[in-house]
């Protein structure tokens, strides 16, 4: 079984097209999972969630998808993103007003759970050093985690009673018990790389010593970032939104 994870898109449909067909090319046929944060950001909202809902992807809600439906205050958020969400939140379409609705905050999808940012706190904490990986890893319920919402891919696993980094090396890799697994961003990468980011989880059983999560990898993959930026410029979006899809961060 192979299933592809995405997170981040925020409304760039560019970037998901391209994430879309490297999945048909490298796993056809694979599920698709999202992670959330559909929106906000790029000027695309509407295009972006038809994608996602034509393809047929399970997943929950993120902090940027909840401000837009009037479920989280944007008082935290910076002036470029609260734009963004104020923006979106004029332009969505009330039937996909409803498919974003509709996503739960958390999802556990047999050994996985999938939420946007932790398990501990939904939409708002970033897992980014090892005491709140910690913290997340001993409260799953499931042996993985999937989660983005810092856009920068990661790999938490137990080791000792310690959450342990994971080198991500672009290759397969098995994928541990417990572990949290950070996706990256298809839609506004931060890490330094402008491609898009995302996941193949694979639990083939090939009868090799893997174990029965199978590998994780993490794919890039190049989209037209002129296009989006573009769009982003000509929707009135606050310039630095555009500017940051060409520096990755």
């Amino acid at each position: 079984m192979k299933i592809a994870v995405v997170s981040d898109v925020h409304a760039n449909l560019a970037a998901l097209q391209a994430v879309l067909a490297d999945i048909d090319a490298v796993a056809p046929g694979a599920a698709i999972w999202h992670t959330g944060d559909v929106v906000g950001y790029n000027a695309e909202p509407n295009e972006v969630v038809a994608l996602l809902r034509e393809r047929g992807a399970t997943g929950v809600m993120g902090n940027h998808d909840a401000a837009v439906l009037g479920e989280l205050e944007v008082k935290w958020f910076n002036p470029a993103a609260a734009a963004a969400v104020k923006w979106t939140a004029t332009h969505l379409t009330p039937e996909n007003a409803t498919w974003l609705h509709a996503l739960p905050k958390i999802s556990e999808m047999g050994a996985a759970t999938l939420v946007h940012a932790s398990v501990l706190k939904p939409l708002e904490e970033y897992v980014i050093e090892s005491a709140s990986a910690r913290e997340n890893l001993l409260s799953l319920s499931t042996p993985v985690l999937f989660h983005g919402h810092t856009h920068v891919p990661a790999y938490w696993a137990l080791r000792g009673n310690q959450a342990a980094s994971v080198v991500i090396d672009g290759r397969a890799q098995p994928l541990l018990s417990p572990a949290l697994i950070n996706v990256g961003s298809v839609g506004q990468p931060r890490d330094g790389d402008v491609r898009a980011s995302w996941v193949l989880w694979d639990r083939t059983d090939d009868g090799s010593a893997i174990g029965a999560l199978g590998t994780v990898q993490w794919r890039r993959v190049a989209y037209d970032v002129a296009r989006t930026q573009a769009l982003v410029r000509a929707a009135g979006l606050p310039e630095f939104l555009a500017e940051r899809l060409a520096e990755g961060h």
